[in-house]
């Protein structure tokens, strides 16, 4: 798995006094470098289309419907909230934004004047990011 890792350094020569970054105090400059570690998470869930699925008026697949990177049924899709963000492919295209609604339950696909064959894959990609923060 991927990680960043970004250094800050105290902006300041470490002779004097500078502001904790924590507690807003002042402190002596610890002289040393913070490691931030952000590391990704990523989901994925899978689905196919058993019979043609006409747009003309939308539709609606639960999530229950989908199944996970290990096969698994699941229950709700995962929700990383402003940490993250998810990307649908139909048919290993990625669709624009305002074709579909994701919520926790289902993907809801807006109405067009198309249709989803059958046996086409659909996934559902789902990236979230946590960070952690070290002292060297």
């Amino acid at each position: 798995m991927s990680q960043v890792i970004i250094n800050i350094y105290c902006k300041q020569k470490c002779k004097t006094r500078c502001r904790c970054w924590k507690c807003r105090k002042k402190t002596r400059c610890p002289k040393r470098k913070l490691k931030i570690s952000i590391r990704p998470i990523v989901k994925r869930y899978f689905f196919v289309a058993s019979q043609d699925m006409n747009l003309s008026e939308g539709i609606v697949i639960l999530s229950h419907q989908f199944v996970d990177d290990s096969g698994e049924p699941i229950n709700k899709f995962s929700n990383f909230g402003k940490e993250g963000y998810f990307n649908l492919h139909v048919n290993g295209v990625l669709q624009e934004g305002k074709m579909y609604h994701i919520n926790r339950n289902a993907v809801k696909f807006m109405a067009t004047k198309q249709t989803i064959a059958s046996a086409t894959p659909i996934i559902l990609e789902l990236v979230g990011f946590t960070a952690k923060l070290n002292y060297k």
